[in-house]
C-alpha cells in the first residue's frame, strides 16, 4: 500500500487537497476498462468501462503495465497508458450519483453480461420497479433481446455485484463530464514497483533469503557441536584397597 501524506492549499476561489504521492489518476478516454486481473488474455476479464474524465484511486503500482485501483466500489486493474496520475485528490472521483430503475418486469442480476452460458450465471432476481440502483459502469455484452442493443450495466444489489441488461431498465441519470481542475502528477518518479504489493517480487525475495538462512544455520550448528564436544567427561574414580591375605 502507498503511504500518503496530504497537505491542503488554500486560495480565495477554491480549495485543493494535494497528495505528496499520487493517490488518484484521471481517465484519458472513453475506451478505458477496469480489469478483474492484471492480464489481457481472457475475454471475461473486464469489469466495465470507466467513464471518461473521472478517476480511479491508486491502490498500488502493480507491475510495469498495470496499476491496481479502486473505482466506484470495485477493486481491479487499469492500464497505465490509459490514465494520468494527478497531484490533487478529486472531490467527485466517480459518477456515484448516477442511478437507474428497473422497468415493470422482474429481471436477473447476472455474473456476466450474457444469458447463454454453459453454466447458470444468475446471481439473484431483482423485482420489477426497483428504484435507484447504483450505476457502476457499462459494458458491451450479449444482445439478450433482438434489436434492444448489447449494453449491460454493472450494479450492486443487496451486497451482490453483477450485470443487468439495459433493456430491462429505465430512467438512468445523465452522466456529465467531470470538470474538476486537476494537474498531472509532477512529483518524484513513481514508476518503481513496490515489491511488497507484488506476489512475484515477494516470492523472489523469499527465495533469495533461503540461502542466507541456510548459511546462518550451518554456522550455528558447528559452534554448538564444538561446545558439546569440549565438555570433559567425568571419570568414575575407583578406590582400590590392597591387602595381604597372609595378615
Amino acid at each position: 500500500m502507498l503511504t500518503l501524506s496530504v497537505i491542503t492549499f488554500f486560495s480565495p476561489k477554491t480549495s485543493h487537497v494535494i497528495a505528496k504521492t499520487p493517490q488518484y489518476a484521471q481517465i484519458k478516454n472513453s475506451n478505458t476498462y477496469l480489469y478483474k486481473s492484471a492480464e489481457l488474455t481472457s475475454t471475461k476479464n473486464k469489469w466495465c468501462l470507466i467513464e471518461n474524465s473521472y478517476f480511479v484511486k491508486i491502490i498500488n503500482n502493480y507491475n510495469s503495465e498495470f496499476y491496481k485501483v479502486e473505482y466506484n466500489g470495485i477493486s481491479g486493474f487499469v492500464k497505465k497508458s490509459e490514465i494520468n496520475l494527478v497531484n490533487e485528490i478529486p472531490k467527485t472521483p466517480y459518477p456515484n450519483l448516477t442511478t437507474f430503475n428497473t422497468n415493470q418486469t422482474n429481471c436477473y442480476l447476472r455474473s456476466s453480461p450474457q444469458i447463454t452460458e454453459i453454466t447458470n450465471n444468475v446471481l439473484l432476481t431483482i423485482p420489477k420497479n426497483t428504484q435507484n440502483l447504483k450505476y457502476i459502469g457499462k459494458i458491451i455484452g450479449e444482445e439478450a433481446i433482438d434489436y434492444k442493443g448489447s449494453i449491460w450495466y454493472l450494479t450492486e444489489y443487496n451486497g451482490t455485484y453483477g450485470y443487468i441488461y439495459s433493456a430491462y431498465t429505465n430512467s438512468i441519470s445523465p452522466i456529465n463530464l467531470n470538470v474538476e481542475n486537476v494537474t498531472n502528477y509532477t512529483g518524484e518518479d513513481f514508476s518503481k514497483i513496490n515489491p511488497l504489493t507484488n506476489l512475484t517480487c515477494l516470492i523472489i525475495i523469499i527465495l533469495t533469503l533461503i540461502p542466507s538462512l541456510f548459511i546462518v544455520i550451518m554456522l550455528y550448528i558447528p559452534k554448538k557441536s564444538y561446545k558439546i564436544n569440549n565438555v570433559k567427561p567425568i571419570k568414575n574414580k575407583i578406590k582400590t584397597n590392597f591387602y595381604d591375605e597372609n595378615l
